[in-house]
């Protein structure tokens, strides 16, 4: 994997879908760099004021399996809700559980610019791995 753009984050085309690409000094950094990519993916560069918190608890077998289960909680919250986070406070990430909180705010398609359509986060080349004192990631996200 190569090293993501100044954002901690980056995007790489696969096929029909989109890729992204995120590196940190921790997993916690990472797992936020990742939710920041889906975000930007979904609502472009729109201003979103973060008037609302929202807890996260996850547990999960290894790491890639807990990323997914970060970004599908993302996902979620913008498909039931519109809810996106801007704001991360991961307290906790280990290699098998996430705790914290988001403050974000709600899209409203007549403020913010809609980005893709994601429909899904997919396992297909998913990879979480610390090499040489650093978290890497990728996910492809179905568009």
């Amino acid at each position: 994997m190569e090293a993501p753009a100044a954002k901690g984050y980056e995007f790489f085309d696969h096929t029909a879908d989109v890729g992204i690409r995120a590196s940190a000094p921790t997993l916690a950094e990472l797992c936020q760099a990742m939710a920041q990519g889906l975000v930007e993916l979904i609502a472009e560069d729109s201003p979103l004021q973060p008037t609302i918190t929202r807890r996260i608890e996850l547990t999960a077998e290894e790491p890639s399996q807990l990323l997914w289960k970060w970004l599908d909680a993302v996902l979620l919250w913008f498909e039931a809700d519109r809810f996106l986070p801007v704001e991360y406070h991961l307290e906790t990430a280990t290699e098998t559980s996430l705790r914290g909180s988001v403050r974000g705010g709600t899209f409203d398609p007549k403020q913010h610019a809609q980005g893709r359509e994601v429909k899904a986060i997919t396992r297909h080349q998913l990879q979480v791995e610390p090499r040489d004192g650093v978290w890497h990631g990728q996910v492809i996200v179905d568009i």
